[in-house]
């Protein structure tokens, strides 16, 4: 059975050498996802194999539609600030979460 609302997942990955510019807009960046808790339920950075440099961002959003879901990556400090070399969006149906069968 789909979920009640519609899921997205937002898989970004960075444009080489972005470290720079994920560091000049970070704290923007977690204040605009801080601000729309309700809308995510998963994210985080991609790492590379070092597991600390970052190449990446994966998002699980809880959003009406795709045009809701484009227009949260749209607005995210770290896309207006050009650290996204690719942007990809894809519905999602939720089956497993929170330890168990949703």
């Amino acid at each position: 059975m789909p979920a009640s609302s519609p899921h997205y997942v937002v898989l970004c990955r960075d444009v080489p050498d972005s470290a720079s510019l994920r560091r000049a807009v970070l704290a923007e960046h977690r204040r605009y996802v801080d601000e729309r808790a309700d809308l995510i339920k998963l994210s985080g950075p991609l790492l590379d194999e070092d597991r600390v440099t970052r190449r990446g961002q994966l998002f699980v959003l809880e959003v009406p539609d795709r045009e809701a879901a484009e227009a949260f990556i749209a607005a995210d400090p770290f896309t207006r600030a050009g650290v996204f070399a690719t942007v990809e969006i894809d519905p999602l149906l939720p089956i497993f979460g929170d330890g168990r069968r949703t």
